[in-house]
């Protein structure tokens, strides 16, 4: 329990008497282990006699059948105990993350990169297998079954208990060696290598159509790299370490341990041990070896337990986007952000923004790639909080507004948008739950995808990545049936109709004017001619509102909208015919 921080002690509070029971289960199993071993020691006297056996011969039988239930029946308890908390553990973190991530700052994601989530959730969740399922066990054995046999020995023959502690004394010693300091570099090295050469296989597997087109550069660069970063760095413990734990390993080896009692028996010092007590040195001395030995090897995946309850603690430490103390209302559909200012860690972003748009207006946000237009709406959605300046919705600061209604106040078309692996009517009626099929057919009509599913075998009752693979198109148009589908009186379109072809563009056009009319639609766009209709034209540049105003007026300046319009509207940016 002390291996774990405060937020993942209070989860297994609950869990506390299972953990304690098992504990005691084990030490109890590690104690009638020793039973059968000892019994067999005094048996060897009475089974070298010729017939009949001594008469205290037949109660050390059943101390053996006693110990050996006792021993194989606590310990399946312990360990069923154990791995049941295990097991309830990792479902309740799982839960518990997926809460606490949910009402994480979007900029957290974005610098974890896209494997991150289920490096912690999946990784780092089953690591604690080893420090629930498996340490308390184990560290009950290292306790328990050296010190009862220590005192059982010392008490049949003293020299040569000491004698025997010799090569357990060395081998826990090194095993201490291995986890000190002086080798931590040499793993935290190791480790990171292995962390990486994970990343940059999945960055491999993403991008495999880049990597056989330009074979010798970008992933399979950075792979093979990776790949001889970690056969270094492996090597380089190994050679550190190797030598000190191959010897440790012979030191606690059966072989090893049977000749080092037999040599200690035949000393000087050590005379007159009869035959029972060599028989039991021989069996307890290994039975002392076993718990330490296990240590050793369970050592690394101990130690990736508790660098992983680390992670998963700073994770659950992170403060999450607060929730108001008394959630206000926003009063109409207007949107307005007074002096906002944001920044990636020590990169600025948003500088001084002031903007407003009016209820049931339409606003398109233009300018170059890397002005800040993305991250503008995802501070409207409250992906974020600002650093200064505050965002309103219908007059009420987004970060008085409870989660709940600041969702149902808002639709999201993402530039990059996803689909659950959920039926498709589930997935456009994510807005409306309660929406009839008519409903989800008339959205999905709207946004010219009612055709494209109808002609699946199961229809509307496709399950997205299951039975049907939508293309990015059709992945956006199903994000804009799914806005359209809702009741949210303010629409965020981050660039809807990028992956889509010009002839449905017009028309998603024609539906997003039509079916979102009375609605405050704030629409980022790259393409100038799709928003030349908007009451407001807002124009970003480095993080900065350079210009603002229609479409004719913003064309009559020689400003940076200007510029783009003639760029996309240059003859020599147009495909020439191929002859």
């Amino acid at each position: 329990m002390s291996l774990l921080g405060p937020e993942l002690r209070a989860l297994l509070q609950p869990f506390r008497a299972r953990l304690w029971w098992a504990v005691a289960v084990q030490a109890v199993a590690g104690a009638a282990s020793l039973l059968p071993l000892i019994a067999l020691a005094h048996l060897a006297d009475s089974l070298s006699q010729a017939p009949p056996l001594a008469p205290g011969a037949l109660n050390w039988v059943v101390l053996t059948v006693i110990g050996v239930a006792l021993w194989l029946g606590g310990q399946a308890l312990a360990l069923h105990l154990t791995h049941g908390v295990d097991a309830d553990l990792c479902d309740r973190l799982r839960v518990r993350l997926a809460e606490h991530l949910q009402r994480l700052p979007l900029g957290w994601f974005s610098r974890l990169g896209a494997d991150g989530v289920s490096r912690h959730a999946e990784q780092d969740v089953r690591a604690l297998h080893q420090l629930i399922g498996h340490a308390p066990t184990d560290l009950v054995n290292l306790l328990i079954i050296p010190l009862t046999v220590f005192a059982y020995l010392l008490y049949s023959d003293a020299a040569l208990a000491l004698w025997c502690l010799i090569p357990l004394a060395l081998g826990a010693l090194g095993y201490g060696r291995l986890a000190s300091a002086h080798y931590r570099a040499e793993v935290e090295q190791r480790n990171a290598a292995v962390q990486q050469l994970f990343a940059d296989y999945s960055q491999f597997a993403v991008n495999l159509p880049l990597v056989r087109q330009y074979p010798q550069a970008g992933a399979q660069r950075n792979l093979q790299r990776a790949l001889q970063q970690f056969d270094q760095r492996f090597s380089h413990w190994v050679s550190r370490a190797g030598h000190l734990a191959a010897l440790i390993q012979v030191l606690l080896s059966a072989p090893w341990l049977l000749a080092w009692v037999l040599v200690g028996a035949s000393l000087p010092g050590v005379g007159g041990v009869g035959g029972a007590q060599l028989c039991g040195f021989l069996l307890l001395v290994r039975a002392m070896a076993a718990p330490v030995l296990a240590m050793g090897h369970g050592l690394d995946a101990l130690q990736a337990a508790k660098a992983s309850a680390g992670r998963l603690q700073a994770l659950l430490s992170l403060p999450p986007l607060a929730e108001p103390q008394v959630p206000q209302r926003p009063a109409d559909a207007s949107v307005e952000l007074r002096n906002v200012s944001f920044a990636h860690g020590a990169t600025p972003v948003l500088t001084g923004l002031d903007l407003r748009l009016e209820p049931g207006t339409t606003t398109a946000l233009v300018g170059p790639s890397g002005a800040g237009k993305s991250t503008l709406a995802g501070l409207i959605a409250r992906f974020m909080d600002v650093d200064s300046g505050q965002v309103l919705l219908g007059g009420v600061d987004v970060r008085q507004v409870a989660s709940r209604q600041l969702q149902g106040h808002l639709a999201l078309v993402l530039q990059r948008p996803g689909a659950l692996r959920l039926s498709l009517a589930q997935n456009i009626a994510l807005y409306q739950p309660e929406a009839s099929l008519a409903q989800v057919r008339e959205a999905a009509r709207a946004a010219c995808l009612d055709s494209r599913i109808m002609a699946l075998p199961k229809g509307y009752a496709s399950i997205a990545g299951d039975d049907v693979q939508l293309s990015g198109g059709e992945l956006q148009r199903l994000a804009i049936a799914r806005a359209l589908l809702s009741r949210a009186p303010v629409m965020l379109l981050d660039e809807p109709t990028s992956a889509i072809d010009p002839q449905t563009e017009l028309a998603l056009r024609a539906a997003l004017h039509e079916g979102a009319a009375g609605r405050t639609r704030l629409i980022i766009a790259h393409r100038l001619q799709s928003i030349c209709h908007a009451e407001q034209i807002v124009v970003l540049n480095e993080g900065r509102i350079v210009q603002r105003g229609r479409h004719s007026a913003l064309l009559a300046e020689n400003g940076l909208y200007r510029q783009l319009w003639q760029q996309q509207m240059s003859p020599a940016d147009r495909l020439e015919p191929v002859s």
